[in-house]
């Protein structure tokens, strides 16, 4: 070897290069060695709680179901023809895609907006988190149980338009 220290390092840096990255060769100390076998075994553990996540909301799906089929036993039918096809509302899931239903927007008035804080802000004073959206649902909930949909649509409803433009006009 030579006794000038460049030619030393650039000795040093090819041995290095020809030698490749050695296995284990981290340089964090805190990282363990993993063997393929830990990372197999960690993949089908996470596989597996998956699946069992999957299950248990495929059962609470079926309980919520059965629930409200027996909700729904007891409260008279609706006197106004059923609309026929496959056509769904907006808001309700369908049960044999297992999708979740689409998001629908909701954008409260000031006074709407003002009870949501306070909710918040009573759920805070107990040290819990009720999001708006479980207020939204409590209250679909509620008005379901004491409203039919066509009551609904003649309580929101205007007057039927029968004569006159419909629709937005054009430019």
């Amino acid at each position: 070897m030579s006794d000038d220290p460049l030619e030393q390092l650039e000795a040093e840096a090819a041995a290095r290069k020809r030698a490749g990255r050695q296995p284990g060769g981290s340089r964090n100390p805190r990282r363990r060695k993993s063997s393929s076998g830990d990372a197999q075994a960690k993949a089908a553990a996470e596989l597996a709680a998956r699946q069992a996540e999957a299950e248990r909301r495929k059962r609470e799906a079926e309980e919520t179901e059965a629930a409200a089929r027996e909700a729904e036993e007891p409260a008279k039918p609706d006197p106004s023809p059923a609309p026929e096809g496959p056509a769904r509302s907006q808001g309700s899931p369908d049960p044999a895609s297992g999708k979740r239903p689409k998001a629908i927007p909701f954008y409260p008035n000031p006074e709407h907006d003002e009870f949501l804080w306070q909710v918040q802000e009573a759920a805070t004073a107990r040290r819990e988190k009720i999001p708006a959206t479980a207020v939204l649902r409590l209250a679909l909930r509620r008005l379901s149980e004491q409203m039919t949909p066509s009551e609904i649509v003649r309580a929101l409803g205007g007057p039927v338009q029968t004569q006159g433009k419909m629709g937005r006009p054009r430019k």
